[in-house]
């Protein structure tokens, strides 16, 4: 192995320890804070707030430690304040895997040798993106969606919903507006052919809609206004049309999405346009009753 490669691995233990050593530390800071400061701070409010401690020693008396009496409060909310100390946790460790991910070079686009150096550097950097969610937790629904794609690189519109979709490659995922991606469906940009490694952008246009276990892979572009089915696969550098419906390997013409159509509110059952527009679209609103 070369002493780049051995350089690199190093690093990449390295980080991965600091990472998680020093996003640690503020969330034990807080912890402690709170089993000293939170009794005193809501008991120091007085009033109603200072019987329940001496209610639950004085039903419970010698069946539990002293020390859950004197820090009542605390014990009583332990869970809501684990789950804040281990979100703070979560979002520092979130920014260190991102600035240590910088650390290894980005490939470009193209064929790589399988177990050669660059093969191994793309493999080193997209360990971060991946090793975070098992550390996520109860907090996957949260930070292992949208806004951990995009911290780690991924170009991705207004409206669009990625849900349970899968961004294996976020550095080379671009999603348009009021996209919405079903269960499992998996966007790639790489591809191992072989004995090689193939990397390359997806492009995904506006208001593209992908199936529940679709697979996009390296290289696709898909235009707006599209329907990928469900359980079906976009090949690689495959260019879709816009407004069509990908299903069984064809590109099958669908009605374009008017921009006027978008304006078109039911109010009452008729269709109303905006004033400044009606009169040039006067033909195209709907009868009474009618629906866009």
């Amino acid at each position: 192995m070369k002493l780049k490669t051995l350089a690199y691995s190093a690093y990449m233990v390295l980080s991965l320890l600091f990472s998680l050593t020093f996003a640690s530390v503020p969330a034990i800071l807080f912890f402690w804070f709170f089993y000293q400061n939170i009794d005193s701070i809501i008991t120091g409010f007085g009033g109603l707030l200072d019987g329940p401690p001496v209610l639950a020693q004085a039903l419970l008396g010698d069946m539990l430690p002293l020390i859950v009496y004197e820090k009542f409060y605390f014990f009583t909310l332990l869970v809501p304040i684990s789950l804040f100390c281990y979100g703070l946790f979560l979002g520092v460790l979130l920014g260190f895997f991102k600035l240590s991910a910088r650390g290894i070079p980005f490939l470009e686009d193209g064929y790589y040798p399988m177990e050669s150096e660059d093969w191994l550097l793309y493999e080193y950097r997209v360990v971060y993106y991946n090793l975070f969610p098992y550390f996520a937790w109860f907090f996957s629904i949260f930070l292992d969606t949208k806004p951990r794609h995009m911290l780690f690189g991924a170009k991705i519109g207004k409206a669009t919903v990625v849900g349970n979709g899968r961004l294996f490659n976020p550095e080379r995922t671009i999603i348009g507006d009021e996209c919405f991606f079903g269960y499992d469906a998996i966007m790639s940009g790489h591809v191992y052919e072989g004995d090689r490694l193939y990397l390359k952008t997806v492009e995904i246009g506006n208001n593209v809609t992908v199936g529940a276990n679709a697979v996009i892979l390296a290289g696709a572009e898909i235009g707006d206004n599209v329907i990928i089915g469900a359980n079906t696969v976009v090949p690689k550098n495959k260019v879709i049309p816009p407004n069509t419906i990908w299903i069984h390997g064809k590109a099958i013409p669908r009605k374009a999405v008017s921009p006027v159509s978008r304006k078109y509110e039911i109010i009452n059952g008729q269709a109303e346009l905006d004033s400044d527009e009606a009169e040039d679209h006067s033909a195209e609103i709907p009868e009474e009753g009618e629906h866009i």
